[in-house]
């Protein structure tokens, strides 16, 4: 059997060590506790950060678009009014054409006239004559 001192060192002893082990656990949980914090900060930086990298590259992406979109309706405009451009020339050239056509007919009938009325003043000179004839003879 063991003495009161023996029993009483045994005691101090193993209140020592678990004293020591509840200190190391402390020490340890602190230190994991430490670890997961610090892990979770930089997991909230990452992903902060990649936040801000995927707005900024959505954003990109956006201004991208709107300038491809600005582009387009430039070159639609552009080809818009390519074709107006081309449907008053030949409109012009139409108008134009009728014109002279216009004229074309204007002339021939201003001919027509001219000789008609050419043709009636030799007509006249011819009954004029025949008449002096017939009149003398």
């Amino acid at each position: 059997m063991k003495s009161f001192e023996q029993l009483s060192e045994d005691l101090a002893t193993r209140r020592a060590e678990l004293k020591q082990r509840q200190r190391e656990q402390g020490a340890a949980f602190k230190a994991k506790g430490a670890e997961r914090a610090a892990a979770g900060k930089e997991k909230a930086k990452s992903l902060s950060q990649k936040s801000a990298d995927d707005s900024s590259a959505a954003l990109d992406r956006i201004k991208q678009m709107a300038a491809q979109k600005r582009a387009a309706e430039q070159e639609r405009k552009a080809k818009q009014k390519e074709r107006e451009d081309i449907s008053a020339e030949i409109a012009a050239s139409r108008e134009q054409k009728k014109d002279e056509i216009e004229d074309n007919r204007q002339e021939r009938e201003d001919d027509v006239k001219a000789k008609e009325k050419k043709r009636m003043e030799k007509e006249r000179k011819r009954e004029e004559i025949q008449k002096t004839l017939d009149a003398v003879g």
